[in-house]
């Protein structure tokens, strides 16, 4: 008798195992659904070329005077053109402090200005972010 219980057992605990894989794998395959439309952000869409949209991010947030324009501001370099950015850009530099860097308040770029009053903007917006992470990852083309 007690053989006979143990079997009775071991078939409903296999048939809880069962039962609770099946279900599992219902809820996952239900929740996908093709249907659904991902929010209109990323690379694949997004078009970044220094003269279509990095200028205007860059003069807003790099070179403008008293930072990256040339004229010996608190930041190095000349951004007013795409010339005097692919220095930068071709050593990593560039990448390193406005993306890696980013929440550096004086290292990251654009800096903090509670450590550099000058600075116009204290952080990229996570367009701008965005765009400048796909136009590093497309080569940063002109």
């Amino acid at each position: 008798m007690k053989y006979y219980f143990y079997e009775i057992s071991v078939n409903v605990f296999m048939k809880s195992i069962f039962c609770t894989t099946v279900s599992l794998f219902t809820i996952l395959c239900l929740g996908c659904n093709a249907d659904v439309v991902e929010p209109a952000q990323g690379c694949d869409i997004l078009e970044a070329a220094y003269d279509i949209n990095i200028k205007a991010i860059i003069d807003q947030t790099c070179a403008y005077s008293g930072c990256h324009d040339g004229a010996g501001g608190i930041g190095p370099g000349n951004y007013n053109t795409y010339e005097g950015l692919i220095q930068d850009l071709e050593s990593g530099s560039f990448a390193s402090r406005v993306i890696t860097l980013k929440d550096n308040p004086s290292l990251g770029m654009p800096p903090d200005q509670s450590v550099y009053p000058q600075s116009q903007q204290d952080t990229l917006s996570s367009l701008q972010l965005e765009i400048i992470t796909c136009w590093l990852q497309e080569g940063f083309p002109q």
